[in-house]
């Protein structure tokens, strides 16, 4: 099971990019997992993204799913959702895989679907 409160830096991220993408501020990541400074985040830092509530829902891959088509259901840019979800080849995903789809700003819920 993927954990989708939870995001593993990326070489080039910043605080401010995540924070966008899974529609949390910057200064709340940096307060949630402790950041003294905003500018030093490092690849494979794991980063809470909220302290109590899922900013993502989950997706389970079913067969003949491509991450456009999961994308374009979920009104994100397929590429940015690959990103994100550490896909090496957005041309490859598996039956079974669990994509995490950051929820409307605003949205924030207290069980992931």
């Amino acid at each position: 099971m993927t954990n989708c409160n939870t995001y593993t830096v990326q070489e080039g991220d910043t605080l401010s990019e995540i924070g966008e993408w899974f529609h949390v501020p910057w200064k709340e990541l940096q307060r949630i997992n402790n950041i003294e400074n905003p500018n030093l985040i490092f690849p494979g830092q794991a980063l809470r993204l909220s302290k109590n509530a899922n900013v993502c829902k989950t997706y389970t891959v079913r067969d003949g799913d491509t991450l456009s088509e999961i994308g374009e259901r979920n009104h994100v840019k397929w590429q940015r959702l690959g990103y994100y979800n550490h896909i090496a080849n957005p041309d490859v995903i598996h039956i079974g895989q669990t994509i995490c789809i950051p929820l409307p700003r605003g949205a924030s819920t207290a069980e992931a679907e």
